[in-house]
């Protein structure tokens, strides 16, 4: 069970990238890693289980929060995106008569329409055998995110300094 899978080998990229101006250094590595994350989302959609569709709908792509990147020790100016499929999302109650009624304003609840079974159909349970369709992706469309990565990238910068007047 692979809760997250790491591409190495883009060290002299990340070393270039630190050698640019710093307006430079964000949005180009933004794009590539989208660009790449969008290959490997759109492959796990093509894998996921279909009984409605619900769950392919679900696996989106995610730049991590500045806090979530400094978690996972990426470095300054480092990116840091998921692929993934779409959690819930914690919202308070309202702060309205019947929820102050029942003592429930200001507490958390979770919303539905999200597919919370992803794991038990990616991981297994005891009674159910691993059905995996993230992972698998990753592994197929790795190699090939890796190079969309690189080639967006150097687009994306190459495009930057023509705009600027760079030749």
């Amino acid at each position: 069970m692979a809760d997250q899978i790491r591409i190495e080998g883009l060290d002299g990229l990340l070393q270039s990238l630190r050698q640019l101006p710093k307006e430079l250094q964000g949005k180009p590595l933004q794009t590539g890693m989208r660009k790449g994350g969008n290959l490997i989302r759109d492959e796990a959609k093509r894998r996921a289980p279909r009984a409605s569709g619900f769950l392919a709908n679900q696996i989106v792509v995610r730049r991590a929060s500045a806090k979530d990147r400094r978690k996972a020790a990426v470095g300054p100016g480092g990116e840091y995106f998921t692929v993934g499929v779409r959690t819930g999302k914690k919202v308070k109650y309202a702060n309205t008569k019947r929820n102050r009624r029942q003592g429930r304003v200001g507490k958390l609840y979770e919303q539905s329409g999200w597919a919370h079974y992803w794991r038990f159909l990616e991981f297994g349970t005891k009674n159910m055998r691993a059905r995996p369709f993230l992972t698998p992706a990753a592994e197929a469309r790795g190699p090939q995110a890796a190079q969309a990565m690189i080639d967006e990238t150097r687009n994306a910068i190459d495009n930057i300094l023509k705009a600027r007047g760079w030749k």
